[in-house]
């Protein structure tokens, strides 16, 4: 008599999981080992992109987005000096200047202020004169800023920033230290937002050396 049984038949192997807890570890360690190596070179590339990067104005040809001028109002608008004298970059005229936006809080600008003592020893007897304005309050910061000057030695005149200078030079940017080289003519010969320990000071000497030589 026939057996009513069919033969059982053999169960499909079961595929393995690659992804076991092990692995998974593993994979997860070298991420972020590879995250920890590549990404300083990543920020330390886009800083100095960043330090270097011009505002977004009117442009000069091969330097885009550098300021070429100051509205009129912003050049003969007066600004307040420490000593309490009124001045204007209009009254400038038939001098180079360095007219420098900062803040006693902002740290490129701590960086920066040496070279511009610099510059300005090497370059007065040659018609340069270096003007710093900060950015920050008379009414609440004055005793921060007559320290900073006394710190750092500053020998070039410091005052406040007006909202005039403040709206022609930053144009809705908020970054500083900005930083501008004017001709004798009063002209626009550099424009810097930021500053790179690297690149910032040729570029602020080379403008300068060209400035004095006209």
């Amino acid at each position: 008599m026939a057996s009513s049984k069919q033969p059982r038949r053999n169960a499909a192997p079961q595929k393995k999981n690659f992804w076991t807890p092990t692995r998974i570890g593993i994979s997860a360690a070298v991420v972020v080992l590879l995250a920890a190596v590549i990404t300083p070179y990543l920020f330390k590339e886009d800083a100095a992109s960043t330090a270097a990067t011009p505002a977004s104005a009117n442009t000069r040809p091969g330097r885009p987005g550098e300021l070429t001028s100051l509205p009129a109002n912003a050049m003969e608008a007066n600004f307040s000096l420490l000593d309490g004298k009124q001045a204007n970059l209009a009254g400038y005229s038939g001098k180079v200047v360095i007219l420098d936006l900062w803040a006693t809080w902002c740290g490129p600008c701590r960086i920066e202020i040496p070279y511009l003592i610099e510059l300005a020893d090497e370059f007065r007897s040659r018609g340069l004169e270096v003007i710093g304005l900060t950015t920050e309050d008379p009414r609440t910061d004055l005793p921060a800023v007559r320290a900073f000057v006394k710190e750092f030695k500053i020998n070039y005149p410091i005052g406040w920033a007006n909202r005039e200078i403040v709206q022609g030079v930053m144009r809705g940017r908020g970054s500083i230290p900005q930083t501008i080289v004017f001709g004798r003519d009063g002209k626009i010969r550099r424009h810097l937002v930021g500053f790179n320990p690297r690149i910032s000071p040729p570029q602020l000497r080379e403008a300068v050396e060209a400035a004095v030589a006209e």
